[in-house]
């Protein structure tokens, strides 16, 4: 399953620097509590806030979608796609 949208280029070491900025752990990988975060700070960032209670749904969603392989987490090839679509879909930079 791939989330190809709008052609868009996006910078591959601003992403590799994202992602490490929110694997708090150093795994390689994003944990869900992680992904959570991210999720929370790019939607500040977009003036999407949610009320608190709505970002576990709201990253468990984004989980679902985006964690193609289906282990349960983001490795980095998923949070490419994830940080492509926000750009694409959402308007977002890096």
């Amino acid at each position: 399953m791939s989330f190809k949208s709008k052609s868009t280029f996006v910078d591959h070491e601003k992403v590799k620097e994202l992602f490490e900025k929110y694997d708090l752990n150093k795994n390689g990988i994003l944990e869900p509590d992680e992904f959570l975060q991210i999720m929370v700070d790019i939607m500040r960032e977009l003036g999407e806030e949610l009320p608190e209670k709505k970002h576990q749904e709201v990253a468990e969603e984004g989980l679902q979608r985006f964690d193609i392989n289906g282990n349960g987490t983001i490795e980095f090839n998923e949070f490419y796609e994830f940080i492509n679509f926000l750009v694409a879909e959402k308007g977002y930079s890096l």
